[in-house]
């Protein structure tokens, strides 16, 4: 929706004439950008105008502009598998259940996010493509790994595992949000699918 268009529904919700209320506030600020380069003498002269309606408006631009600038905190760096590796398992290496949790990265291999995207049983999680997939455009993530722990304690990735996380890496290939590891963690150790070659896909 264009930012008139928003302008006039706002003012409309209010109860006031959206077209009338624009017009008015075109006429103080001709262009978008002169909302972000207002002055306090001519916030004071608009909002002299319509104060409750116009202050508020104004209010409203400022919360845009503070939600424009967030960003996602940048929990730790995905570089090295090992820093990975021994933060998973302090996320979910002593849980009794199976989860399995998706690291969302940005370009910097920064970790934007950590999130559990399934809970199994005691022996097995039942996981969608689909909901990683999800998750990782949700937060416009550049690449994301997948983690999942073995309450079991045994450290090795079954077939399955390894099936699962190579087709992960083909659809990511395909749909340009790369998987970059695989991680299975248990409370006492870690293992990377991608240190162990076990995400090259044999066509």
């Amino acid at each position: 929706m264009a930012l008139n268009e928003q302008i006039k529904k706002f003012y409309t919700v209010l109860g006031q004439n959206g077209k009338d209320a624009l017009k008015e506030l075109r006429r103080h600020f001709p262009n978008d950008y002169n909302l972000n380069e207002m002055t306090h003498d001519a916030a004071e002269d608009f909002i002299a105008q319509n104060p409750t309606q116009n202050k508020a408006l104004l209010i409203g631009v400022e919360i845009g502009k503070h939600i424009a600038m967030a960003t996602r905190p940048k929990l730790l760096n995905a570089k090295f598998s090992e820093e990975i590796g021994y933060y998973a398992q302090r996320q979910i290496g002593h849980l009794p259940q199976e989860q399995l949790c998706v690291a969302l990265l940005d370009a910097q291999l920064s970790v934007i996010g950590w999130e559990t995207i399934f809970v199994g049983s005691l022996t097995h999680v039942q996981a969608s493509p689909r909901e990683i997939f999800q998750r990782a455009l949700h937060a416009n993530a550049l690449g994301f790994m997948i983690v999942h722990n073995h309450p079991s304690g045994n450290l090795k990735p079954s077939d399955a595992d390894v099936q699962f996380s190579q087709r992960l890496k083909l659809l990511g290939e395909q749909m340009t949000v790369p998987m970059l590891d695989s991680f299975i963690v248990t409370r006492d150790s870690y293992w990377s699918m991608s240190e162990n070659a076990q995400l090259k896909i044999i066509v």
